[in-house]
């Protein structure tokens, strides 16, 4: 058993993971899935180098397991290395588990041998990381990850605010007085404050309107009144951006897409929200 999980596991895991690597450097992989294509796009750098890392670390495994096996240095460092890639791992697979609809199934197959090799090696050590990987997951369920999702699908109107924004309350009653249907997103979503920054809003309420291929955005009460009562395009001097088939919304190419910011030295066009920099302002009643 020792042997089995010092050496010959080791060994297999080396290959599974070299495998993949040589495969990618091919521009092919063991793992075709969607869960695969998304994790790969949640990394801040190329995929292959991922693959590199976990080459090295699967070759401290085997290295740290045979010298260990023979007796030349210490087990406590073989258990190190091992338990070290198990919680590296688990916050890797973590991430994915709440950001993606999808897992990759390779990284599931790295998983499998770290559990399985530290399960073997001691009972004890696998006993005593089960709480610490525990509390990464349940840390990881703590925070706002935004998901590999569409918000914008069908064609609507969509209302990015919050229900203590009296500028929000100013639009959300005018579109039901004039019976215009449009579903709500809160600022409070992870994905919506991003979508906000992006655009350099510092305010909400943001309307999305999405018809076909065109796509209007457009930031401030005043200013998504004023398009509704005009019934007529927005078109905007200095404040209007098109976009010729550059952007995709859930499955559709985006044609064009017109913003329509508030004036920022107006002190009455909507609220403040928080981001990762900064508070931006209070909302002014």
């Amino acid at each position: 058993m020792k042997k089995t999980s010092f050496i010959y596991l080791p060994i297999l895991f080396f290959i599974y993971v070299s495998t993949e690597a040589v495969l990618k450097l091919f521009h092919s992989t063991l793992c075709e899935s969607t869960g695969c294509l998304l994790a790969d796009s949640l990394l801040r750098f190329d995929s292959i180098y991922l693959n590199f890392i976990g080459v090295f670390d699967a070759l401290a495994i085997l290295v740290v397991g045979i010298l260990a096996y023979n007796k030349k240095i210490s087990e406590k460092l073989f258990f190190l290395v091992v338990v070290s890639s198990l919680l590296f791992e688990t916050i890797m697979l973590g991430y994915q588990y709440f950001a993606s609809p999808e897992m990759c199934k390779f990284c599931m197959g790295v998983y499998t041998f770290l559990v399985i090799i530290t399960l073997l090696s001691s009972k004890k050590y696998f006993l005593m990381v089960i709480p610490a990987v525990i509390s990464l997951i349940v840390s990881l369920s703590f925070l706002a990850i935004p998901k590999s999702a569409p918000f914008v699908i069908k064609d609507g109107n969509y209302l990015i605010q919050s229900i203590t924004c009296p500028h929000c309350k100013k639009v959300k009653e005018y579109l039901k007085e004039h019976h215009i249907d449009f579903k709500k997103l809160s600022i409070d979503d992870i994905e919506a404050r991003n979508f906000a920054t992006f655009l350099n809003f510092k305010t909400i309420p943001i309307l999305v309107i999405k018809d076909g291929k065109r796509v209007n955005i457009i930031n401030g009460d005043k200013n998504i009144i004023e398009f509704f009562n005009n019934k007529k395009e927005i078109v905007v001097e200095d404040s209007a951006t098109v976009v010729e088939e550059s952007a995709v919304v859930g499955e559709e190419s985006v044609s064009n897409v017109n913003l329509l910011e508030s004036d920022e030295e107006e002190a009455d066009e909507g609220c403040g929200f928080a981001t990762l920099e900064k508070l931006e302002t209070n909302c002014s009643k």
